[in-house]
């Protein structure tokens, strides 16, 4: 080829990360409502019209961006607990969720103020989303207090998750981590 770059193709999975990398992007400076499906195309080099062949929806967006965030939290919060002796559980648990929500906390707001807008198959798959994420957390929970049972274990985790989802909608200042860290371990070993 004299001069001229070849073009590769991107994979589906590629293009898929780029139009949430996008929409990400384009959630947290112009907010959900401000957010079209075109300008989201074409912050991705998605045609209008091609980005539908990956979501049908704006809100659909949305809720892949959580998937991939729990994905990363139980992941993230495994290895943490993984290099830990059992007593160190709580904290990294703690750590992480305090971590997750300086991370995401953009997203966590944006389905706080939206969850009432979707429709209901994108709710659906919301709460399915959630029952994962603190159904894996209650495992880890009851695994580092072995006399605590899953349904006291829920209470512990949705309580918690309630104080992270509250918090993680405004900017923290960095003297209320350590303080939130300190809660967070509280409410779990509660």
């Amino acid at each position: 080829m004299s001069g001229e770059a070849r073009r590769t193709r991107m994979t589906r999975e590629g293009r898929r990360a780029l139009i949430l990398s996008a929409a990400a992007d384009m959630f947290q400076k112009h907010g959900y409502a401000a957010a079209s499906i075109d300008a989201i195309a074409m912050a991705s080099g998605v045609s209008g019209p091609a980005i539908y062949r990956y979501f049908r929806r704006k809100s659909e967006l949305l809720v892949a961006l959580l998937e991939a965030a729990v994905g990363e939290a139980v992941e993230a919060m495994e290895a943490a607990i993984a290099t830990g002796e059992p007593a160190g559980t709580i904290g990294a648990m703690a750590g992480v969720m305090v971590d997750r929500a300086l991370r995401e906390g953009a997203v966590i707001g944006l389905l706080q103020t939206t969850v009432m807008d979707m429709d209901d198959d994108d709710r659906a798959q919301l709460g399915a989303v959630r029952a994962r994420l603190v159904g894996r957390l209650v495992t880890l929970l009851c695994d580092a207090r072995p006399g605590l049972s899953a349904d006291h274990g829920r209470i512990h985790i949705e309580a918690a998750l309630a104080i992270v989802g509250q918090l993680a909608r405004r900017p923290l200042e960095a003297e209320e981590l350590g303080r939130l860290r300190h809660i967070l371990g509280a409410v779990l070993t509660a």
